[in-house]
């Protein structure tokens, strides 16, 4: 019990030096344009599509079997909700919406497998690299929320 005890606690306390790493590298940052109201971190609007439309593109055209991860160079795509080797058939970016401290689109992805498409929305941040986030894994990651039932990394 107390070596589950020890794990778990391992395991927040590297979350904890993730986050901190994180934040320790962007405060300070200033928009390369000068814009004082767009925090460092944010791309821009157009940084941000073209994030978004290359990490869809790879999960898109990606070789069988696919890869655990649609990672690519400078973007990092978050999405644990969809299904292991679930093939992305086509997307359409719908629209784009202004919220703090992210880009948001919302997306049609229509995916192998189901009859009808998903909109689904993705939260954009970061510079180099730049972070694809599905929302759902956003608001995770932004409180601090994580499937404790999966084993520690090592």
């Amino acid at each position: 019990m107390t070596a589950r005890i020890a794990k778990k606690g391992r395991c927040r306390l590297a979350t904890l030096a993730c986050w901190t790493a994180l934040v320790a590298s962007t405060l300070g940052c200033e928009r390369r344009d000068g814009d004082a109201s767009t925090p460092g971190f944010m791309p821009s609007w157009d940084e941000a599509r073209q994030s978004l439309e290359s990490a869809l593109s790879a999960w898109r055209d990606a070789p069988a079997p696919l890869p655990a991860s649609f990672d690519i160079r400078a973007v990092q795509f978050v999405d644990q909700l969809r299904k292991p080797n679930q093939r992305l058939r086509s997307f359409q970016i719908l629209g784009q919406t202004e919220i703090e401290n992210a880009r948001q689109f919302t997306v049609r992805l229509n995916l192998e497998g189901e009859d009808s498409p998903q909109l689904v929305k993705y939260n954009i941040l970061g510079r180099d690299p730049v972070w694809v986030f599905r929302l759902e894994d956003y608001e995770k990651f932004s409180h601090w929320e994580h499937n404790m039932d999966q084993p520690a990394p090592n």
